[in-house]
């Protein structure tokens, strides 16, 4: 079965037809990025709270498709999911950083963060010439693992 298929029949069993769906997928040396669009008032279900369910999705075709795609990355994006979602923590990542550069005190992220998104922050913090006293700061195993932005020592 190929890629493409799979997540026709995957949309199909969540209701939706083939017509509704834009399925690309980009292919180089490094990875694989699938580009899937669902109409908007469908994206949640594919999207889940705060992309649990995109992040399983992805899990589950890398699994099924390891031996077509064996030494490769595979990414999957709905609706630009991914950039948004990038966008928004960035943004966050500024107002918390001020905020802490402001009041003196640490902040703790309340949810629980999978390892790109604690990268994105980790990046846009160290990126920043104005936050160069401030640092980023994983504490914790697996889902109890809680990010903080923090004044250095």
């Amino acid at each position: 079965m190929k890629l493409k298929t799979f997540l026709v029949q995957l949309c199909e069993h969540c209701g939706l037809s083939e017509d509704d769906l834009e399925i690309d997928l980009k292919e180089n040396d490094q990875g694989v990025i699938v580009n899937l669009n669902v109409p908007e008032e469908d994206s949640g279900i594919f999207i889940g709270h705060h992309g649990d369910s995109i992040d399983s999705i992805q899990r589950i075709l890398r699994i099924v498709f390891q031996e077509e795609y064996e030494n490769k990355r595979l990414i999957l994006n709905i609706n630009n999911y991914r950039e948004k979602r990038e966008d928004r923590l960035k943004d966050l990542t500024y107002s918390v950083a001020n905020k802490v550069l402001d009041t003196g005190s640490k902040h703790v992220f309340d949810s629980f963060l999978p390892a790109h998104e604690r990268y994105i922050i980790h990046s846009t913090l160290s990126e920043e010439s104005e936050f160069k006293d401030l640092e980023s700061v994983s504490e914790g195993i697996g889902r109890n693992r809680k990010l903080i932005i923090r004044l250095k020592d």
